[in-house]
């Protein structure tokens, strides 16, 4: 996501919605506080995270009001519509529906049209290790749910 941010510089906003502690585990656990749920958020920059990081309340209001998937991503057009809502964050998805976001913008602005139309498609992630995890812990516990332990 960091590399699209750089890449759709000026042509999208990247914000990144700290919503809760996906995994807990012993380097980082659920949150007790407002002011730990903020040294979490703040811990992703040593993970590389460059783009402006919003933290949701301590009880995820936010997060609820959206879903309360754990890795959800939203992609919102000019008009504040949802163009891409996605259960799990991969950046070619969003790569590809931002640059048709981007064009549709750009269609209209020359005072052309375009149609619009739904659609849904299932994804396929592969689990693999996760920097973002909070400790062994939150490890073991992800392998034994992908085992379906």
């Amino acid at each position: 996501m960091e590399q699209l941010a750089k890449d759709f510089v000026g042509k999208a906003h990247f914000p990144f919605m700290y919503v809760r502690e996906a995994h807990p585990g012993e380097l980082y656990g659920a949150h007790q506080s407002f002011e730990q749920k903020f040294a979490h958020a703040r811990a992703f920059r040593e993970y590389g995270v460059e783009r402006q990081i919003l933290v949701d309340s301590l009880y995820g209001k936010i997060h609820r009001q959206y879903g309360g998937v754990s890795n959800m991503t939203y992609v919102l057009d000019h008009t504040g519509h949802i163009a891409f809502r996605a259960e799990w964050t991969v950046a070619d998805d969003v790569r590809a529906v931002l640059e048709e976001v981007v064009e549709m913008h750009e269609i209209r602005r020359a005072g052309g049209r375009v149609g619009l139309y739904y659609r849904e498609t299932l994804g396929m992630h592969r689990s693999a290790d996760n920097p973002f995890l909070g400790g062994q812990q939150a490890v073991e516990d992800m392998q034994r749910a992908l085992r379906g332990e």
